[in-house]
């Protein structure tokens, strides 16, 4: 059985096409066929991608980076790094939105934006997957009951690291043990982001209140990084970043503190991801 693939909106374009996904192929045996099955049971295990992220930081690995390079027009020169790894984490100067009033996009990454209503935050093929369950925390997924979920999904050849999306501190940190599940629906027919391992952070920001801030690991990701081990940010400021693999970043927002740009929820209403960059504007402030 053959999935349909990810739509993605292009901003700047206006058009919309099919994802190319990388390993896609692989993804699709895996999750479309018995014997697929079988090896994704030993795959999710989180043992097996901190193996596989070994193999990814040997000279070895070099001879991954022209491919990806060529394929997806990535401007780097790729003989500037001893790893894929290094080339998947390295930094990069980005720019970032300054206004205090706009909400900006943590990653390079494909956005959904889904509405929080009866407890629910995503479905996926009549199935409907509870907040309560991504956050085992029933009292705080109360307190973003109506509010919005903005799902940011990496995909391997994306930037990997990500940025705090406003100024403020952190209140909490906290890590979920998980499988390691791809986290591309298109590719695998299931929602993995609420059963995969994750670190949730709880944010207190100066202009979007208190804000749910999840990295979700992915299949073969060898882990995620967090690179702020202080307690005060600033916007576009370096919160970590993931090493090989696409992953994801979740967000929740409270109940009428944002407003999401007009594109991004048309599509997203429709089931289609936009593309969006590192600290680019994604919405704004709500005053009213």
């Amino acid at each position: 059985m053959r999935t349909a693939a990810n739509m993605i909106y292009d901003r700047k374009t206006g058009e919309i096409s099919a994802e190319q996904v990388y390993g896609g192929r692989a993804i699709r045996f895996l999750y479309n066929t018995t014997i697929g099955g079988v090896c994704v049971a030993f795959l999710r295990l989180p043992v097996v991608s901190k193996v596989y992220s070994v193999t990814q930081k040997g000279r070895r690995s070099k001879k991954k980076i022209e491919k990806m390079v060529n394929a997806y027009g990535i401007d780097v020169r790729h003989d500037e790094f001893g790893s894929f790894n290094d080339f998947i984490t390295r930094r990069e100067e980005r720019g970032f939105e300054r206004d205090a009033d706009v909400l900006i996009a943590p990653a390079d990454s494909c956005l959904l934006v889904k509405p929080v209503s009866k407890g629910v935050f995503f479905s996926l093929k009549g199935k409907s997957y509870a907040l309560t369950s991504f956050l085992k925390d029933e009292n705080l997924a109360m307190e973003y009951e109506g509010g919005l979920c903005l799902i940011f999904r990496l995909r391997v050849h994306d930037y990997h690291r990500f940025c705090f999306v406003d100024d403020g501190c952190v209140e909490s940190q906290r890590s979920i043990s998980g499988f390691l599940d791809s986290v591309n629906t298109a590719a695998t027919g299931k929602f993995s982001l609420s059963s995969n391992y994750r670190e949730i952070s709880l944010l207190r920001t100066s202009n979007f209140g208190n804000i749910v801030f999840a990295e979700i690991g992915a299949m073969l990701v060898g882990r995620i990084v967090l690179a702020n081990s202080g307690k005060n940010f600033r916007r576009g400021d370096e919160k970590g970043y993931f090493e090989f693999g696409g992953s994801s970043i979740v967000l929740l927002l409270k109940k009428g503190v944002a407003e999401i740009d007009g594109d991004i929820l048309a599509q997203s209403a429709n089931g289609i991801e936009t593309k969006v960059a590192y600290g680019e504007r994604i919405g704004v402030k709500r005053t009213d």
